[in-house]
């Protein structure tokens, strides 16, 4: 006996042919995506509703960003904005009060300096008559990569030394020295493991031969705290 597989209908096969890609593509999206998508919903008429924006975002480890938004509806003017955080994945579940505060102005808008130390999600309380919270922001938080050279003018196939800080410590990641390529990305030369420096940083160092001109720069890749960090570039003239 020959057993037939039952076919397949022409809108089932499109079906599927469109949903894979689908299904690949939300494997493709950031934590950040995620984690901001659950809008709260639009207030009714006449009710407060209040926006949270960082910029920059990301900043680099040391740097602050600047929280600000504002505040719509019947209680906008002198009203007190309290935060909240979670610096732990995923995002959103497990907030705490944070020592932050604004006062909005008669516009409604309001602003506040952060130094975040790792990834962390913030999200904003307006004590507005009810009070109203915004959509959640996660501000994410580059590694703060030093770069020094030995010898910005070496001869040709001499050796150049490659050293710097990382900040914060790091210790046992690996700092990658890497060389833009013609087309405008960057290889990586060398990948010298971060050694301890303290509580506070990490250090690196590394000797390569240098045979033509070039332009370098350090990356220190993205751990569950940081996002991938990258050191101001160096352009070696070899004579």
């Amino acid at each position: 006996m020959t057993l037939t597989a039952p076919r397949t209908s022409t809108t089932m096969r499109r079906t599927i042919r469109i949903a894979a890609p689908a299904i690949a593509g939300l494997a493709l999206l950031s934590p950040q995506v995620f984690a901001q998508g659950n809008k709260p919903p639009k207030p009714p008429p006449g009710q407060s509703a209040v926006t949270l924006d960082a910029r920059p975002n990301p900043p680099v480890f040391g740097q602050v960003t600047t929280l600000a938004g504002d505040v719509t509806g019947k209680d906008s003017g002198g009203v007190k904005i309290r935060f909240e955080e979670d610096t732990t994945r995923p995002y959103g579940d497990s907030y705490k009060p944070s020592a932050l505060s604004a006062t909005t102005a008669n516009n409604g808008k309001y602003s506040v300096s952060a130094k975040p130390l790792v990834n962390t999600q913030y999200r904003a309380t307006a004590q507005a008559s009810p009070p109203v919270t915004s959509a959640p922001r996660l501000v994410l938080v580059r590694t703060l990569v030093g770069l020094r050279v030995s010898d910005r003018t070496p001869r040709r196939g001499s050796l150049v030394t490659f050293s710097g800080s990382v900040f914060p410590a790091h210790d046992g990641a690996r700092a990658l020295i890497q060389r833009r390529t013609r087309s405008g990305s960057f290889v990586t030369l060398a990948r010298p493991v971060l050694r301890d420096a303290g509580t506070a940083k990490s250090t690196y160092s590394k000797r390569l031969r240098v045979r033509s001109d070039g332009v370098y720069r350090v990356k220190v890749a993205s751990d569950g705290d940081h996002v991938n960090g990258y050191s101001r570039t160096r352009t070696l003239d070899v004579h």
